[in-house]
């Protein structure tokens, strides 16, 4: 079933795609012979006004078929997409990435209203095996409070950065347990690249934000998966990365499908990512319409 799902909701990324180059094409006046969903043998199809509309049997992948776009097709002047001003043919070729991109948006903004800001609590959830944290006693439940006698006000700086950057140096950790209070000495362990870590993960909390905060969440995390789309572009024209090291269609399948199990929130976190991602990328080539 999470398959299935999973297929599904990537059909949908790519039918907002070909959507976008669907509404600009028509809006420019070009002809569309056919806007398809999906690649193989048809399912179903029909027609409205000059264009055919088809389900094809795998739901991965897509087409709009413009006039003109092929330099052999012939077609009437109205129609032709080489006789249209430069800023139609552009309106044509990058709206496919700018519809996914706001679907990532609108996604990462329904996200952020729905859940609202989350972030880590001190309130250890797990334990490592065989860590340092489960050396001294620590399980979870208990609930950190001071580093070296310092209040933990932000947990990210004050905790997790100290204990990475601490050189396997001891200090002290402070911490309540069913209300009481406990320190202990503790030294975290190298785990790579002289980064160091105790070996617990921390619970996250939730924190209510207004339809504005959400839409700005929405806008930031649009801005962030944009810029690690481009790091990725930069790594595979630097050779710093092979395309042999990114996921296949089969790979992304079978990702966001064990994503399901984990958290919906996740899942959808993935296919707005996905999708911004695939805008990217498309509006990098600038070959849109193979896709």
């Amino acid at each position: 079933m999470s398959f299935l799902i999973t297929l599904l909701a990537l059909g949908f990324v790519i039918f907002i795609h070909e959507l976008g180059h669907l509404i600009a094409a028509k809006k420019a006046r070009v002809g569309v012979t056919e806007f398809a969903v999906g690649m193989g043998p048809k399912l179903f199809s029909f027609n409205y006004g000059e264009t055919m509309y088809s389900l094809r049997l795998f739901p991965f992948g897509g087409f709009v078929k413009v006039k003109g776009l092929d330099e052999t097709e012939t077609c009437s002047v109205e129609e032709d997409y080489r006789e249209k001003s430069p800023l139609s043919k552009a309106s044509i070729l990058v709206a496919g990435s700018f519809m996914n991109l706001l679907l990532g948006f609108v996604i990462f903004t329904a996200i952020g209203i729905a859940v609202g800001k989350v972030y880590l609590s001190t309130s250890i959830e797990s334990v490592l095996p065989d860590s340092a944290a489960q050396e001294v006693g620590l399980v979870s439940g208990d609930i950190i409070t001071h580093v070296n006698g310092q209040e933990i006000v932000d947990i990210s700086t004050d905790l997790i950065e100290f204990v990475k950057s601490s050189n396997g140096e001891s200090f002290q950790l402070s911490y309540l347990r069913r209300s009481e209070p406990v320190s202990v000495t503790i030294s975290a362990k190298e785990v790579a690249d002289n980064r160091y870590q105790i070996g617990v993960s921390f619970a996250t909390k939730n924190e209510p934000i207004s339809f504005f905060q959400g839409i700005g969440f929405g806008f930031n995390k649009t801005i962030e998966t944009i810029k690690q789309s481009f790091v990725g572009i930069g790594m595979l024209i630097k050779g710093q990365a092979s395309i042999n090291e990114l996921a296949g269609p089969i790979g992304i399948v079978q990702i966001a499908s064990s994503q399901i199990h984990h958290s919906l929130i996740a899942f959808i976190s993935l296919m707005a990512f996905i999708s911004i991602s695939l805008g990217v990328i498309k509006l990098f080539k600038f070959n849109v319409f193979k896709s």
